[in-house]
Protein backbone atom coordinates (compact mmCIF):
# COMPACT_ATOMS: atom_id res chain seq x y z
CA UNK A 1 0.00 0.00 0.00
CA UNK A 2 2.18 3.11 -1.38
CA UNK A 3 -1.04 5.78 -0.05
CA UNK A 4 -0.04 7.31 3.69
CA UNK A 5 -3.05 8.07 4.91
CA UNK A 6 -4.30 4.29 4.25
CA UNK A 7 -1.57 2.85 6.35
CA UNK A 8 -2.07 5.47 9.30
CA UNK A 9 -5.62 4.26 9.13
CA UNK A 10 -4.80 0.99 9.35
CA UNK A 11 -2.00 1.47 12.03
CA UNK A 12 -5.46 2.38 13.64
CA UNK A 13 -7.07 -0.43 13.44
CA UNK A 14 -3.96 -2.62 14.45
CA UNK A 15 -3.23 -0.81 17.60
CA UNK A 16 -7.44 -0.80 18.49
CA UNK A 17 -7.79 -2.21 22.35
CA UNK A 18 -11.11 -3.81 21.78
CA UNK A 19 -9.71 -5.80 17.95
CA UNK A 20 -12.26 -4.09 15.75
CA UNK A 21 -13.46 -0.62 14.83
CA UNK A 22 -15.74 1.33 12.86
CA UNK A 23 -15.41 4.61 10.76
CA UNK A 24 -17.01 6.66 13.21
CA UNK A 25 -14.96 5.78 16.02
CA UNK A 26 -11.61 6.65 14.24
CA UNK A 27 -13.48 9.84 13.08
CA UNK A 28 -11.55 13.18 14.03
CA UNK A 29 -10.13 16.55 13.39
CA UNK A 30 -7.90 14.86 10.98
CA UNK A 31 -10.08 12.85 8.58
CA UNK A 32 -13.69 12.79 8.39
CA UNK A 33 -16.12 9.62 9.28
CA UNK A 34 -16.65 9.27 5.00
CA UNK A 35 -13.03 9.22 4.27
CA UNK A 36 -11.86 6.56 7.05
CA UNK A 37 -15.57 4.63 5.50
CA UNK A 38 -13.66 4.65 2.20
CA UNK A 39 -9.82 3.78 3.37
CA UNK A 40 -11.63 0.99 5.65
CA UNK A 41 -14.01 -0.88 2.42
CA UNK A 42 -11.05 -0.63 0.67
CA UNK A 43 -8.62 -2.60 2.99
CA UNK A 44 -12.06 -5.08 2.99
CA UNK A 45 -11.65 -5.18 -0.97
CA UNK A 46 -7.94 -6.55 -0.30
CA UNK A 47 -8.52 -8.86 2.26
CA UNK A 48 -6.76 -6.86 5.25
CA UNK A 49 -9.90 -5.92 7.15
CA UNK A 50 -13.00 -8.44 7.73
CA UNK A 51 -16.56 -7.10 8.78
CA UNK A 52 -17.51 -8.45 12.20
CA UNK A 53 -21.23 -6.44 11.73
CA UNK A 54 -22.69 -3.39 13.00
CA UNK A 55 -21.49 -0.98 15.59
CA UNK A 56 -23.91 1.83 16.75
CA UNK A 57 -25.91 3.58 14.17
CA UNK A 58 -25.33 1.01 11.84
CA UNK A 59 -21.52 1.63 11.86
CA UNK A 60 -19.65 -1.40 10.02
CA UNK A 61 -17.37 -2.63 12.07
CA UNK A 62 -13.86 -3.98 10.81
CA UNK A 63 -11.03 -5.82 12.67
CA UNK A 64 -7.55 -6.97 11.04
CA UNK A 65 -6.75 -10.34 9.22
CA UNK A 66 -4.47 -12.42 9.75
CA UNK A 67 -2.68 -11.56 6.70
CA UNK A 68 -3.01 -7.91 7.90
CA UNK A 69 -1.09 -8.94 11.29
CA UNK A 70 1.77 -10.82 9.41
CA UNK A 71 1.86 -8.15 6.50
CA UNK A 72 1.81 -4.85 8.52
CA UNK A 73 1.77 -5.52 11.93
CA UNK A 74 4.52 -3.23 13.06
CA UNK A 75 2.77 0.04 12.05
CA UNK A 76 1.48 -0.43 15.29
CA UNK A 77 4.90 1.03 16.49
CA UNK A 78 5.07 4.68 17.44
CA UNK A 79 1.33 5.07 16.22
CA UNK A 80 -0.38 6.59 18.98
CA UNK A 81 -4.04 6.73 19.89
CA UNK A 82 -4.62 9.88 21.09
CA UNK A 83 -7.67 10.36 23.84
CA UNK A 84 -7.72 6.12 23.53
CA UNK A 85 -7.47 4.58 27.20
CA UNK A 86 -4.18 2.27 28.12
CA UNK A 87 -4.74 -1.41 27.06
CA UNK A 88 -5.78 -3.38 29.65
CA UNK A 89 -4.38 -7.31 29.96
CA UNK A 90 -8.09 -8.36 29.50
CA UNK A 91 -8.45 -6.27 26.12
CA UNK A 92 -5.01 -8.15 24.96
CA UNK A 93 -6.37 -11.29 25.91
CA UNK A 94 -9.12 -11.55 23.53
CA UNK A 95 -6.71 -10.38 21.07
CA UNK A 96 -4.19 -13.52 21.72
CA UNK A 97 -7.15 -15.65 21.39
CA UNK A 98 -7.71 -14.56 18.51
CA UNK A 99 -4.34 -15.15 16.85
CA UNK A 100 -4.08 -18.46 18.84
CA UNK A 101 -7.58 -19.30 16.98
CA UNK A 102 -6.40 -17.98 13.67
CA UNK A 103 -2.53 -19.79 14.04
CA UNK A 104 -4.58 -23.04 14.67
CA UNK A 105 -6.07 -22.96 11.54
CA UNK A 106 -3.21 -22.05 9.90
CA UNK A 107 -0.99 -24.85 11.00
CA UNK A 108 -3.91 -27.12 11.47
CA UNK A 109 -2.54 -30.93 11.23
CA UNK A 110 0.87 -29.75 12.03
CA UNK A 111 0.23 -28.28 15.32
CA UNK A 112 -2.50 -28.98 18.22
CA UNK A 113 -4.76 -25.84 19.26
CA UNK A 114 -2.40 -26.26 22.84
CA UNK A 115 0.77 -26.22 21.32
CA UNK A 116 -0.07 -23.01 19.41
CA UNK A 117 -1.68 -21.39 22.63
CA UNK A 118 0.98 -22.18 24.58
CA UNK A 119 3.29 -20.33 21.97
CA UNK A 120 1.04 -17.32 21.19
CA UNK A 121 1.21 -17.16 25.37
CA UNK A 122 4.95 -17.35 25.91
CA UNK A 123 5.95 -14.92 23.13
CA UNK A 124 4.11 -12.80 24.03
CA UNK A 125 5.41 -12.38 27.45
CA UNK A 126 8.93 -12.62 25.89
CA UNK A 127 7.93 -9.65 23.73
CA UNK A 128 6.24 -7.76 26.56
CA UNK A 129 9.42 -8.16 29.13
CA UNK A 130 11.15 -5.45 27.15
CA UNK A 131 8.27 -3.23 25.77
CA UNK A 132 7.63 -0.02 27.18
CA UNK A 133 4.26 1.04 25.12
CA UNK A 134 2.51 -2.11 24.98
CA UNK A 135 -0.70 -1.25 22.46
CA UNK A 136 1.18 -2.59 19.37
CA UNK A 137 2.55 -6.42 21.27
CA UNK A 138 -0.42 -8.31 19.57
CA UNK A 139 0.11 -7.63 16.35
CA UNK A 140 3.90 -7.95 16.72
CA UNK A 141 3.25 -11.50 18.59
CA UNK A 142 1.31 -12.98 15.55
CA UNK A 143 4.24 -12.42 13.43
CA UNK A 144 6.40 -13.29 15.94
CA UNK A 145 4.61 -16.47 16.57
CA UNK A 146 4.11 -17.46 12.88
CA UNK A 147 7.78 -17.10 12.21
CA UNK A 148 8.14 -19.18 15.16
CA UNK A 149 5.76 -22.15 14.36
CA UNK A 150 7.34 -22.00 10.56
CA UNK A 151 10.41 -22.34 11.91
CA UNK A 152 9.70 -25.09 13.98
CA UNK A 153 8.11 -27.26 10.81
CA UNK A 154 11.36 -26.69 9.29
CA UNK A 155 13.36 -27.87 12.26
CA UNK A 156 11.12 -31.11 12.12
CA UNK A 157 11.27 -31.33 8.36
CA UNK A 158 14.73 -30.67 7.45
CA UNK A 159 15.62 -33.85 5.30
CA UNK A 160 13.01 -33.24 2.84
CA UNK A 161 13.21 -29.46 2.61
CA UNK A 162 14.61 -27.66 -0.33
CA UNK A 163 16.44 -24.26 -0.01
CA UNK A 164 18.85 -22.21 2.32
CA UNK A 165 17.51 -21.11 5.63
CA UNK A 166 19.96 -18.20 7.54
CA UNK A 167 20.01 -16.82 10.80
CA UNK A 168 21.74 -13.13 11.43
CA UNK A 169 21.79 -13.03 15.50
CA UNK A 170 23.20 -10.18 16.77
CA UNK A 171 23.31 -8.45 20.91
CA UNK A 172 20.05 -6.10 20.34
CA UNK A 173 18.45 -7.38 16.64
CA UNK A 174 18.24 -3.46 16.17
CA UNK A 175 20.84 -2.88 13.90
CA UNK A 176 23.76 -5.36 12.58
CA UNK A 177 21.04 -8.52 11.91
CA UNK A 178 18.70 -6.36 10.62
CA UNK A 179 21.10 -5.06 8.48
CA UNK A 180 22.58 -8.59 6.97
CA UNK A 181 18.85 -9.43 6.94
CA UNK A 182 18.11 -6.49 4.51
CA UNK A 183 21.02 -7.29 2.14
CA UNK A 184 20.70 -10.91 1.67
CA UNK A 185 16.87 -10.49 1.46
CA UNK A 186 17.10 -8.30 -1.45
CA UNK A 187 20.23 -10.03 -3.25
CA UNK A 188 18.77 -13.53 -3.09
CA UNK A 189 15.13 -13.13 -3.21
CA UNK A 190 12.92 -16.42 -2.74
CA UNK A 191 16.04 -18.48 -2.92
CA UNK A 192 16.99 -17.98 0.59
CA UNK A 193 15.09 -17.73 3.62
CA UNK A 194 16.18 -15.09 5.74
CA UNK A 195 15.54 -14.95 9.92
CA UNK A 196 16.91 -12.46 12.58
CA UNK A 197 17.18 -12.59 16.41
CA UNK A 198 18.80 -10.67 18.95
CA UNK A 199 20.50 -11.86 22.51
CA UNK A 200 19.24 -8.92 24.43
CA UNK A 201 16.63 -7.75 21.53
CA UNK A 202 15.66 -3.94 21.84
CA UNK A 203 12.44 -2.37 21.26
CA UNK A 204 13.13 -1.27 18.24
CA UNK A 205 15.44 -1.02 14.97
CA UNK A 206 18.03 1.41 15.15
CA UNK A 207 16.67 4.86 13.28
CA UNK A 208 20.34 5.68 11.70
CA UNK A 209 20.40 2.03 10.45
CA UNK A 210 16.56 2.53 9.19
CA UNK A 211 17.47 5.64 7.23
CA UNK A 212 20.61 4.14 5.65
CA UNK A 213 18.38 1.43 4.53
CA UNK A 214 15.57 3.09 3.24
CA UNK A 215 18.41 5.83 1.46
CA UNK A 216 19.64 2.30 -0.62
CA UNK A 217 15.78 1.00 -1.23
CA UNK A 218 15.73 -1.76 1.50
CA UNK A 219 13.49 -0.21 3.92
CA UNK A 220 12.75 -2.49 6.64
CA UNK A 221 9.10 -1.66 6.85
CA UNK A 222 7.87 -4.56 8.37
CA UNK A 223 10.36 -6.10 10.57
CA UNK A 224 11.20 -5.84 14.48
CA UNK A 225 13.51 -7.18 17.21
CA UNK A 226 13.00 -10.36 18.03
CA UNK A 227 14.38 -12.89 21.17
CA UNK A 228 16.61 -15.77 20.33
CA UNK A 229 14.80 -18.96 20.48
CA UNK A 230 15.65 -22.61 19.78
CA UNK A 231 13.39 -23.02 17.10
CA UNK A 232 14.52 -20.89 14.60
CA UNK A 233 18.60 -21.65 15.35
CA UNK A 234 17.83 -25.64 14.62
CA UNK A 235 15.60 -24.55 11.10
CA UNK A 236 18.66 -22.52 10.45
CA UNK A 237 21.70 -24.25 7.39
CA UNK A 238 23.82 -21.02 8.60
CA UNK A 239 23.82 -19.18 11.77
CA UNK A 240 25.98 -15.76 11.33
CA UNK A 241 26.79 -14.09 14.92
CA UNK A 242 27.46 -10.37 15.18
CA UNK A 243 28.98 -9.71 18.94
CA UNK A 244 26.96 -12.59 20.54
CA UNK A 245 28.49 -15.91 19.74
CA UNK A 246 28.35 -17.05 23.10
CA UNK A 247 24.37 -16.34 23.36
CA UNK A 248 23.53 -18.61 20.51
CA UNK A 249 22.83 -22.61 20.98
CA UNK A 250 25.41 -24.49 19.13
CA UNK A 251 23.20 -27.22 16.62
CA UNK A 252 25.10 -30.07 15.62
CA UNK A 253 24.86 -30.15 11.36
CA UNK A 254 24.70 -26.37 10.93
CA UNK A 255 27.28 -24.17 10.20
CA UNK A 256 28.14 -21.20 12.50
CA UNK A 257 29.90 -17.60 11.27
CA UNK A 258 30.91 -15.05 13.42
CA UNK A 259 31.43 -11.63 12.23
CA UNK A 260 33.19 -8.91 13.65
CA UNK A 261 31.22 -5.87 13.03
CA UNK A 262 30.63 -2.70 15.13
CA UNK A 263 27.88 -1.87 17.20
CA UNK A 264 26.18 0.71 15.31
CA UNK A 265 25.22 2.18 18.80
CA UNK A 266 28.51 3.81 18.96
CA UNK A 267 28.64 4.72 15.60
CA UNK A 268 27.55 8.01 13.76
CA UNK A 269 25.60 8.18 10.21
CA UNK A 270 28.99 8.59 8.36
CA UNK A 271 29.79 5.12 10.62
CA UNK A 272 26.75 3.97 9.92
CA UNK A 273 27.36 3.89 6.11
CA UNK A 274 30.43 2.01 6.27
CA UNK A 275 29.20 -0.35 8.47
CA UNK A 276 26.52 -1.11 6.18
CA UNK A 277 29.15 -1.18 2.84
CA UNK A 278 31.08 -3.82 5.15
CA UNK A 279 28.04 -5.97 5.97
CA UNK A 280 27.25 -5.66 2.32
CA UNK A 281 29.92 -7.43 1.01
CA UNK A 282 30.26 -9.95 3.54
CA UNK A 283 26.78 -10.81 3.05
CA UNK A 284 27.33 -11.42 -0.98
CA UNK A 285 30.26 -13.42 0.12
CA UNK A 286 28.31 -15.61 1.82
CA UNK A 287 25.39 -15.60 -0.59
CA UNK A 288 28.45 -16.97 -3.26
CA UNK A 289 29.23 -20.03 -0.71
CA UNK A 290 25.81 -20.84 0.14
CA UNK A 291 25.00 -20.98 -3.72
CA UNK A 292 28.31 -23.49 -4.42
CA UNK A 293 27.31 -25.70 -1.89
CA UNK A 294 23.92 -26.03 -2.86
Amino acid sequence: MADPDRLRVLALVLTDPRGQTSASTLAGPGMTASAFSAHLEAMARVDLLVTVGQGSGEDTLYRPTHDALMRFGTLALGTPRHGMPSVLAGDHLVLLERIAADLTGTFANVFAPATVARFVTESYELLAARATVRHHLPALTARFVADRLSALVKAQTRPSRHGTDVLFVCVHNAGRSQIAAAVLRAAAGESVRVRTAGSTPSEEVNPLVLEELDRRGLALLTEFPRPLTDEVVRASDVVVTMGCGDACPVVPGRRYLDWPVPDPRVLDPAGIRDLVDEITVRVHQLLKEVGSAS
